[in-house]
């Protein structure tokens, strides 16, 4: 129930696909956390959900690895972890209060997100897969002697030929590209 009006605030915030990539459990820093539900436009946006029902206990760590590669980051949660959570989150972190009215969720933001100050290009880079990455490396400077580089020495390629807002961009529009996941 959260859930779907998580995706449906990120739609009227970000726009419908094809123009906004919507996916739910979004690996991060290599499968690490999972945002549950992230929208990929012109910028990322991940948001984690707690529930009534979940605990706290991860969130501080959950918090590290969305700051390595999100643009902005929105916790939603239910009232009762509201002011805990709060306190657990840098101020870049949004929001989000689920409150369960007549069976629905809807959600009320407590403070909006802001853009995260310390993106680390590497782990943006390692959202893409090794032949994505290969093929843009093939467009920004070439590939010579890299045919049977890791997927490791791929990224770390990638992270160098590129400034951050480059490589931000090329990993969004391969993520909203990409047909199979």
């Amino acid at each position: 129930m959260i859930r779907d009006a998580v995706r449906q605030r990120l739609v009227e915030l970000h726009g419908e696909p094809p123009d906004t990539l919507l996916r739910d459990e979004l690996g991060l820093c290599l499968g690490a956390t999972r945002a549950d539900v992230a929208a990929v436009n012109g910028h990322i946006v991940g948001c984690e959900i707690k529930g009534a029902q979940d605990r706290l206990s991860r969130l501080e760590g959950q918090v590290d690895l969305y700051g390595r590669v999100v643009d902005e980051a929105v916790l939603v949660v239910e009232g009762k972890h509201t002011g805990r959570a709060v306190d657990l989150l840098p101020d870049w972190w949004g929001v989000w209060v689920a409150e369960d009215v007549d069976g629905a969720a809807v959600l009320h933001e407590a403070r909006p997100a802001s853009r995260n100050p310390a993106v680390d290009p590497l782990a943006v880079a390692q959202l893409l897969w090794r032949d994505e990455v290969y093929g843009l490396l093939e467009q920004h400077g070439g590939t010579a002697r890299l045919s049977k580089a890791t997927r490791w020495q791929l990224w770390e390629q990638l992270v160098e030929r590129l400034p951050l807002e480059d490589l931000q961009r090329v990993v969004r529009e391969g993520l909203r590209a990409r047909r199979e996941w």
